[in-house]
């Protein structure tokens, strides 16, 4: 997203304001030590939503009661600024343009200052339209009031925009807040949302996809379920039929069961036609020789039923003598030593190891036999696995050998009723209807509308894997890291890494967030591998360049702020300019050559400034390009030591301090040190 810092400031408590104005393109702020250069990333990061107050104490902290940043997003201005004593709440200003001279003490009215969640959320809606990122409903349901899913936040863009000083070097992180889990994974998983991979509407399609897939699923069970209540119906229909033909005195089956169950209703139309008291054969012994059948494939199940228990008995048997030997192996140790007495002849006195040898072999013997029990393979599971099986078959046994009693037992009370002289027809009409009622059952289970509402839903669900086919996300973040490979290769290439990691090869990936160099020989060397910090320096600045680029070529469809805050990056070679209180940068080099001198460090300070400025000719490059190519470019602010530089592409430094040189004042002027 494109946006500028117009300024950075201050309100003292004597209600004078002490700014600090940038331009687009690359700005410095160079001085010396305590000035509050580093300030200034903490005071836009405190301005930006942060929680945490952590500008360091000092003189700011003790004079100051308002930091503000005045900003544009897409040329729309803005002043949002932090009150220390409400640190609850943060100011937010919407202005036509800024002109610094509205910033006085006044301007920041407290009926501007708002809670800060909302603080957020409002500027939040600047760089991102979005409200609802659930992808998943029921994990929605799942969390504690039903709440949403924690929507990006711009606190997740501090960590794409903030290199502070103990980071910009660093060689186990590479992001701001990545040390905190929850920020690190909240950041990763919106980068599809910040990369513009991803709308809102993606999300409510993902959510409609899981409900309706979750519809569907129900919809299948209960299809299943129908299915499984049809087919125990279809099961009872055959002994009823046939029960009702054998009390008719039919030989033959009139209706096959397969044609009663395939059009259930206009059976019943036939049986009507078909079950009438003049087509009843009184001298059949169809019920007779029914009776005789059913006899006998109960006895036969009965048979194979004992059969079955026999197994499952056995099996026990097999588990418990397991259990009984496993039990006895593990009490079984074989003796760590066996003594034993000399063999001597009583006339020679000679000594015999006939036995010593024995003795040896057969504890030998003993160990190896020991450890072959304790190796064996257990069996137990098998056996199990062997009973649950039998069990099964058991149970289907006991429902067949039910159904075959009952069916006997309604022979049985046929025969029964027709002694007590009870009318032949009645209890065939008794039997057709108990017919009738199942087949009526299946006529109820019947999934054709279940069918149409199935494919009724799978369209939708058609529809909508169509419409998230179109973002297609995993390939987005496949060019996404392509890209930013490919321009690390570009930016690394003009920076000073060790000779043996050129050509530099950096790596990097929107899934992981991992950065490694990849050697020709294939071999991944992450950055806390990598050596020195003039290497680690140069990743860092390598990898924020590339992501920016991409981030600017990307245009209105990237969210991430267009800002860049590099600092103190010198540092890796000037670490004892943090005690820098001279005058100037040309006096501070020469007693930096001195102290080499006492301390012997070969490396030569005009060595090291050649390679500061080529970083920070290479920034120049850089932001010149993106100008030039794409209509503007990150803003990117140095805040450092490092002073009167030569830059290769002929652009001026004290253009890009622009007064922002803090030698002889600090943020807060005159400084007290």
């Amino acid at each position: 997203m494109k946006t500028l810092i117009h300024e950075i400031g201050v309100i003292d408590k004597q209600g004078t304001k002490h700014p600090v104005n940038f331009k687009k393109g690359l700005n410095v702020v160079t001085g010396k030590s305590s000035t509050g250069k580093s300030a200034l990333i903490e005071i836009f990061d405190y301005c930006f939503g942060s929680s945490e107050n952590t500008i360091p104490k000092g003189v700011i902290t003790n004079r100051a009661t308002i930091y503000y940043v005045a900003l544009s997003v897409n040329e729309q201005h803005m002043v949002i600024a932090r009150d220390p004593a409400i640190a609850s709440k943060a100011f937010f200003r919407r202005v036509e343009s800024f002109n610094s001279e509205d910033i006085d003490r006044e301007y920041f009215n407290r009926n501007y200052f708002r809670p800060l969640a909302d603080f957020k959320k409002h500027l939040r809606d600047f760089f991102l339209d979005i409200d609802d990122v659930d992808e998943s409903l029921a994990a929605k349901a799942n969390r504690r009031f039903n709440a949403k899913a924690s929507t990006p936040s711009i606190r997740s863009f501090s960590s794409f925009i903030l290199q502070h000083q103990n980071l910009v070097a660093n060689k186990h992180a590479l992001f701001y807040r990545f040390d905190e889990k929850k920020k690190r994974d909240q950041a990763i998983d919106h980068t599809k949302i910040f990369l513009g991979l991803v709308d809102q509407k993606y999300f409510h399609l993902s959510q409609e996809k899981e409900r309706l897939s979750a519809d569907v699923k129900r919809l299948e069970r209960q299809r299943e379920t129908n299915k499984r209540t049809s087919e125990n119906y279809k099961q009872r229909v055959g002994p009823v039929l046939s029960h009702l033909y054998a009390l008719m005195g039919f030989k033959d089956e009139p209706l096959s069961s397969e044609m009663v169950l395939r059009h259930p209703q206009d059976a019943k139309d036939q049986l009507d036609l078909i079950i009438v008291p003049e087509k009843i054969n009184h001298n059949s012994d169809a019920v007779t020789q029914r009776y005789n059948q059913l006899k006998l494939e109960r006895t036969q199940k009965t048979a194979d039923l004992r059969k079955l228990h026999r197994q499952a008995a056995s099996i026990n048997k097999h588990i418990q003598e397991e259990e009984r030997f496993v039990a006895n192996v593990r009490q079984f140790s074989s003796p760590n030593y066996v003594q034993i007495s000399a063999l001597v002849c009583p006339f020679c006195h000679t000594e015999k190891d006939t036995l010593r040898d024995s003795a040896e072999k057969l504890q030998q013997a003993i160990a190896k036999v020991s450890g072959n029990l304790a190796q064996a393979r257990p069996m137990k599971a098998k056996f199990e696995s062997s009973l649950v099986e039998v069990q099964r078959n058991i149970e289907v046994f006991d429902k067949e050998l039910t159904a075959l009693n009952l069916q006997i037992m309604e022979v049985e009370k046929a025969e029964k009723q027709l002694e007590e002289q009870k009318s032949l027809y009645e209890s065939i009409l008794m039997q057709k209807a108990k017919l009738f009622v199942l087949l009526d059952t299946l006529n109820m289970a019947d999934d054709g509308e279940l069918e149409k509402e199935i494919k009724a839903i799978e369209k939708q669900l058609r529809d909508i894997n169509k419409g998230l086919k179109q973002y297609d996300v995993q390939k987005g973040i496949e060019i996404a890291s392509a890209k930013v490979n490919e321009y690390m290769a570009e930016i690394g290439r003009h920076f000073e890494f060790e000779a043996s990691y050129k050509p530099i090869n950096l790596h990097f990936s929107f899934e992981t967030f991992d950065l490694y160099h990849l050697t020709p020989e294939n071999e991944k060397i992450y950055l806390r591998s990598m050596g020195s910090g003039a290497n680690w320096l140069y990743s860092h600045a390598t990898l924020f360049l590339a992501l920016h680029k991409y981030f600017t070529e990307l245009g209105d469809r990237c969210a991430i702020p267009s800002i860049l805050f590099f600092d103190q990056p010198t540092q890796v070679y000037f670490p004892s300019f943090n005690r820098d209180n001279s005058e100037s940068f040309e006096e501070q080099k020469k007693q930096e050559a001195e102290q080499r001198k006492t301390l012997y460090v070969a490396q030569d300070i005009d060595e090291d400034i050649k390679a500061v400025e080529n970083l920070f000719s290479q920034l120049s490059i850089y932001c010149n390009e993106l100008e030039l190519n794409n209509g503007f470019s990150p803003q990117i602010i140095v805040t450092d030591h490092a002073d009167n530089l030569t830059l290769s592409n002929g652009v001026s430094f004290e253009s890009l301090v622009n007064g922002n040189r803090w030698r002889m004042r600090g943020l807060i002027h005159p400084t007290d040190e």
